[in-house]
């Protein structure tokens, strides 16, 4: 933890919390290229030198034991995991026409409009769910399970207590609907540091590294241990 940056988040946190009076907030800052953690944070918090008054639930470290709908931020994987597998090209483009139906499901963009040929930057700068939606279709349901679970199959390995696993049995699915709507993460649901490990994977080469705490162990002789943590493998 490097305390500047920790003390930053902590603070930024407690506005965000504050403007929207929400449930639980929370942030981890880690070097991708890594996996180290420079600062995490959650709130509510408590003093760890005062339990008698602290409410058990808020014990949870939801960071790594509670897992979220992440919603767009998975679009970046998709669009990853298109771009890697060349079913889609940076200048690849669609026809965007705002909703689509699925399996007899519609899936729309947020604001419900049609864009018409739309590139893939902008899938990404304008969070289009359609356009994320035909990248789950032309990844087809067998590659887009395989980059999913490279993603999100396993746990991080992260040096704190009682890691969860995510909810990911929508890629067993075979009704497309469940891959378009995970496309735009929605229907799959994961802790807060395995969906920062994948979207680190993307500034990092596509190696997944392993999220620590901990870079090495002092000994009572002064020495200090230096821990090696694995890569989590290349997705």
């Amino acid at each position: 933890i490097e305390p500047e940056v920790q003390t930053r988040l902590e603070a930024g946190l407690a506005k965000v919390n504050q403007q929207y009076s929400s449930t639980e907030t929370g942030g981890i800052v880690m070097d991708p290229s890594t996996g180290a953690i420079i600062a995490i944070t959650s709130i509510p918090t408590y003093d760890p030198n005062d339990l008698s008054s602290v409410n058990p639930s808020v014990l949870r470290d939801p960071l790594v034991e509670n897992v979220y709908e992440f919603g767009s931020i998975m679009k970046p994987l998709t669009m990853a995991a298109g771009l890697d597998a060349g079913v889609i090209t940076p200048s690849t483009t669609y026809t965007d026409t705002g909703c689509i139906t699925v399996d007899k499901a519609q899936i729309c963009n947020y604001d419900l409009k049609a864009r018409g040929t739309t590139g893939m930057t902008d899938v990404i700068e304008h969070s289009l769910n359609v356009g994320a939606s035909w990248i789950a279709t032309k990844l087809g349901q067998p590659l887009f399970r395989k980059y999913f679970e490279s993603y999100f199959g396993t746990t991080t390995g992260i040096d704190l207590p009682a890691e969860q696993h995510g909810l990911v049995n929508n890629l067993n699915s075979s009704q497309q609907v469940n891959f378009d709507n995970m496309s735009f993460g929605q229907g799959i649901a994961v802790t807060p540091v395995a969906m920062l490990r994948a979207l680190a994977a993307v500034a990092n080469g596509g190696v997944m590294e392993t999220p620590h705490l901990v870079s090495g162990v002092q000994l009572d002789s002064g020495v200090t241990r230096t821990i090696d943590w694995p890569a989590a493998g290349q997705v």
